[in-house]
């Protein structure tokens, strides 16, 4: 059968009635495959007894508590999943199993891919709807996440709700749509705090709606608002009464804002540094003169050092797009030795799915109308939502119905004007080409040429110092970058010593100072807790072993002590003595920061540049000896 064959046979298949058909079956395979990934791991550890360190487990906790009459002093994390969601379908299983929170997923995914289809359609057509439904109801990130008790699934659901009742409201301007719609944004924001980006888009596209009817806009503008706070406002009232602070429904803000937004912070992954908790305890900070908000620091490092910011962030807007997923509280490689169809491989991963959804975002921009204008802003407004804090493979799961209509209607616009044939259509053919071809660079490839081959040179020019962090307990002075997502590698020791020389480049105001000071040099390792490696490092002629493993920001390190610190020309040099400690003996190293100081020592003297740096740190205490081991 000829492609065009195919075509009109499709065509004439989600036409009328038979669309809805034909719908009904994807939204059958989606209800299928879901279900049976969530049969599949509804044993496993991570849906019966979720670690206590995971916010599955907290979600679960706080939801018993809710249940039992409990409620928290304040609201931590945003609220709706385990105050109202979890605890009205818990009651399903007053043992407190699992499988009502389960199925209630499997019921929102499934009508995440009904609504899909749905927008899909009124933007793009019909055919485009069934192509948007049939790549969600294959999304297998998106069927992952189904049994466990995260608010992903809930919140892809509240994404393509959102958008379908945006059409609608848009389509009939009636005062009920906007108004349901206000209270859809409300749920969404309580589950996750990046739709309120939604909002501002929303009231524009009523005030445009209502142009010419100035009374009634002002009405519906103000009715929205009102609808869209109310329910919030009992949360929001609570953490005040708690914290003496009007913080909105969740206090976390500070936190989440602070893991993303600091000096040390990744473009992804969930890393505590010294920087996050100094920023966190200045906006709790007991005395309201002293309290700085996490918002105000970021505010101020932008100031100070923009540029370094905006790397940082276009660095996770690369990841918000590309392919790999960040593991958090679950991950797909351990799921899928339990569930042989999430390995089906029929199924559609991001690296397809993101390219053909960014595909048509930029083929929307081509010809550009009112209801491509909402989906665009709907998944911009989304993206930066993500990229403002920090980016995670879960976090990306709201967007993916957006996403799967985006494609749907990226597929449509391709081939959209085929019949006419001749040259033109060849020409838009071209360019439209190499729009998709562009979306795919960028799923695919764009962030690891840049992460490997422009970043080291950007951080030097940014930071030719590297490091440098002034606490009030003590300076911190290291090169290497993020310890999660980032260009960390580990070097197999050997019995034959590996010397490495580390040079910490200090700031020239700093050098007075820590010059004869003690100080604390951290060297992170691959071993367990209380491991003693038995390595050594000089420094001014002087040796020191190191102490026991220890275990700081979620990671293992060995510590050396130095008595008497000595600064020469700006520097602190420091030599590692390092061999075999047992059998996976492993060194942390930087590839993605190269400042050439960093060298190992060969046996006959030569020293050679390994092209990344050790992931070692040079700390001094404020003006008082280092702390007894």
């Amino acid at each position: 059968m000829s492609f065009s064959a195919a075509a009109d046979k499709f065509r004439l298949l989600t036409r009328g009635r038979r669309f809805y058909v034909v719908l009904s079956g994807v939204v059958l395979l989606a209800l299928l495959l879901r279900a049976g990934v969530s049969v599949q791991l509804y044993d496993t550890g991570a849906v019966q007894r979720p670690n206590a360190v995971t916010d599955m487990a907290t979600y679960q906790r706080l939801a018993a508590a809710v249940r039992a009459g409990e409620w928290p002093r304040v609201f931590d994390y945003q609220p709706f999943y385990y105050t109202v969601f979890l605890p009205l379908v818990s009651w399903l299983s007053p043992a407190g199993r699992p499988w009502p929170a389960v199925l209630a997923q499997v019921v929102l995914g499934v009508a995440a891919v009904w609504l899909t289809g749905l927008g899909a359609a009124r933007v793009f057509g019909r055919r485009a709807g069934i192509m948007a439904a049939l790549l969600l109801a294959l999304s297998r990130f998106h069927i992952f996440y189904t049994p466990y008790l995260l608010l992903e699934v809930l919140q892809s659901f509240w994404m393509a709700l959102i958008f379908y009742c945006t059409l609608t409201a848009w389509s009939r301007n009636r005062g009920r749509d906007w108004c349901l719609l206000a209270l859809f944004c409300a749920g969404s924001t309580l589950t996750r705090g990046n739709a309120l980006l939604f909002v501002p888009g929303l009231l524009a596209l009523l005030a445009w709606r209502n142009w010419r009817r100035w009374g009634r806009m002002a009405v519906l503008g103000g009715l929205f608002l009102l609808l869209f706070y109310l329910p919030q406002l009992p949360y929001s009232w609570r953490n005040y009464q708690s914290t003496g602070r009007w913080r909105g429904p969740s206090v976390a803000q500070d936190k989440v804002l602070a893991l993303g937004n600091t000096p040390e912070a990744p473009a992804g992954g969930l890393e505590y540094p010294r920087s996050y908790h100094y920023w966190c305890g200045l906006s709790d900070a007991p005395e309201a003169a002293q309290r700085v908000s996490v918002s105000r620091q970021v505010w101020r490092w932008l100031g100070r050092d923009p540029l370094t910011y905006l790397e940082l962030k276009f660095r996770t807007l690369l990841l918000f797009w590309d392919r790999q997923e960040i593991p958090n509280n679950v991950d797909i490689s351990v799921a899928q030795g339990h569930s042989w169809l999430l390995r089906f491989p029929l199924l559609v991963n991001y690296s397809l799915l993101g390219s053909l959804g960014l595909g048509g975002m930029l083929l929307c921009l081509v010809r550009v109308n009112i209801r491509r204008s909402c989906l665009l802003y709907a998944l911009l407004a989304y993206c930066l939502g993500t990229v403002a804090f920090y980016m995670l493979a879960r976090f990306r799961i709201g967007c993916l119905p957006l996403l799967s209509i985006a494609a749907g209607g990226g597929i449509r616009l391709f081939w959209a004007g085929r019949q006419t044939g001749g040259d033109a259509y060849r020409q838009r053919l071209h360019l439209r080409l190499l729009l998709v071809l562009a979306a795919v660079f960028l799923v695919n490839s764009a962030y690891g040429l840049y992460h490997r081959y422009c970043e080291p040179a950007l951080q030097r020019s940014l930071r030719p110092g590297g490091l440098a962090l002034d606490f009030p307990q003590e300076r911190v002075i290291y090169d290497h970058g993020p310890l999660s997502v980032g260009g960390r590698v580990f070097l197999q020791l050997e019995e034959e010593p590996l010397v490495v020389e580390k040079i910490f480049a200090i700031p020239p105001d700093w050098q007075a100072e820590i010059a004869g000071q003690p100080a604390v040099v951290w060297l992170q390792i691959h071993a367990p807790e209380g491991l003693q490696p038995g390595f050594r490092l000089t420094h001014a002629g002087q040796e020191y072993y190191s102490e026991a493993v220890c275990l700081d920001r979620l990671e293992s390190w060995c510590r050396f002590r130095i008595p008497k610190l000595r600064v020469v020309s700006g520097e602190v040099r420091v030599l590692f003595h390092l061999r075999r400690y047992g059998k996976d003996s492993l060194v942390a190293f930087d590839a993605s920061r190269q400042y050439q100081r960093t060298w190992f020592h060969e046996a006959g003297g030569e020293k050679a540049d390994p092209g990344m740096e050790l992931c070692a740190e040079l700390a001094v205490p404020w003006g008082q000896p280092a702390p007894e081991p």
